[in-house]
């Protein structure tokens, strides 16, 4: 018992750690259960639990899936991770499966569930390493697609300021925007203002 009070833990970098994660360091239930005991680990939800003694940056986008199994950055705090916009959400956007169930939510950061359906869901994920962990975020045309998409939530304004920004980018792929929108079913509006910017 001593042993695990005193001892620093072997994923001292990593914010949030999966159950299976620590049964393949060789850690056992018991010493799972004593970790949580002496405050070293503390049970976010049924396959997760937070590193307590972490001292990295506590980045707020690490809780999406950290607290939210299969969760993806999605929409205006996608757009901002990707620098396609400058406001800050008061909350972090996470798309998750239709019919999907969440247990915990976070008190900080707030964060907003969009149910998307199997295709939006699936399409354009990429995972980002940083310190403290992976996240998944969609990748900048699935970003501006969805925010299309959503503009009557976001506002149409907002939406279009993420569309101008990503025209103005070096490293834009119109023909892989234009085929996502199709596939989303928005290629409609996209083209609409497509035709305006271009």
């Amino acid at each position: 018992m001593k042993k695990i009070k005193d001892s620093k833990i072997l994923f001292a970098q990593q914010k949030f750690i999966k159950t299976k994660e620590l049964l393949d360091m060789g850690y056992s239930y018991y010493l799972i259960n004593r970790m949580v005991d002496f405050g070293k680990i503390k049970k976010v939800n049924g396959t997760t639990f937070e590193n307590l003694e972490y001292d990295g940056e506590d980045n707020d986008l690490l809780y999406a899936s950290g607290y939210i199994d299969d969760g993806i950055v999605c929409l205006m705090s996608a757009a901002v991770y990707h620098g396609l916009s400058t406001f800050r959400p008061y909350r972090i956007d996470v798309a998750i499966r239709q019919k999907s169930k969440v247990s915990t939510l976070p008190e900080w950061p707030n964060i907003s569930l969009y149910y998307f359906s199997e295709k939006r869901y699936s399409t354009g994920v990429k995972n980002v390493m940083i310190e403290g962990g992976v996240f998944r975020v969609y990748d900048m045309e699935k970003t501006v697609c969805d925010l299309l998409a959503y503009r009557n939530k976001f506002g149409i304004e907002d939406s279009l300021s993420v569309l101008k920004n990503y025209i103005a980018r070096e490293d834009r792929n119109i023909d892989k925007l234009i085929d996502y929108a199709e596939k989303l079913r928005s290629k409609a509006i996209l083209m609409k203002y497509l035709e305006v910017l271009l």
